[in-house]
């Protein structure tokens, strides 16, 4: 799968999530960015997530998106919590148009004490069960007591 993510040890363990190779339709991993200060950041992360998204779909890939569960529970800074929830609802949107095509998309929600490899490990089942199509799955216990998106 292709990797989008700038954090080093995340970018690598993910690099070896789900089938091998970095085509599009090997499918995609985009790691929303945090700590967004201007709109025109935010536009950004958003523009290149349905750029890359695009180009997945396009080829029939499996499009996995990786947010923090504090951005998508509303707990952070407004910015990355747009982020999320727009990348929540493009998966949700994603998975409603591609059903016919057994298209997937999904959202891996993060809380910030969860290791790199557990993420990767929740990538690999996700994409080979096809679990949680449409919806986050969620790492870690901040969602505890949260009414989620």
């Amino acid at each position: 799968m292709r990797v989008r993510a700038d954090d080093p040890q995340l970018n690598e363990v993910l690099t070896g999530a789900g089938p091998a190779g970095k085509d599009p339709r090997d499918g995609l991993v985009f790691v929303a960015r945090t700590g967004l200060r201007e709109w025109a950041e935010t536009e950004d992360e958003l523009a290149q997530a349905f750029d890359m998204t695009r180009e997945t779909v396009a080829a029939g890939g499996a499009v996995v998106y990786v947010v923090r569960s504090a951005a998508l529970l509303g707990r952070t800074e407004p910015l990355d919590a747009a982020v999320a929830a727009g990348l929540l609802s493009g998966a949700r949107a994603l998975a409603l148009e591609r059903r016919k095509h057994n298209g997937y998309s999904a959202v891996v929600a993060v809380a910030d004490d969860v290791e790199p490899k557990s993420v990767a490990d929740a990538v690999d089942l996700l994409v080979a069960t096809r679990g949680a199509n449409g919806q986050a799955f969620v790492l870690g216990d901040e969602h505890l007591g949260a009414a989620l998106p």
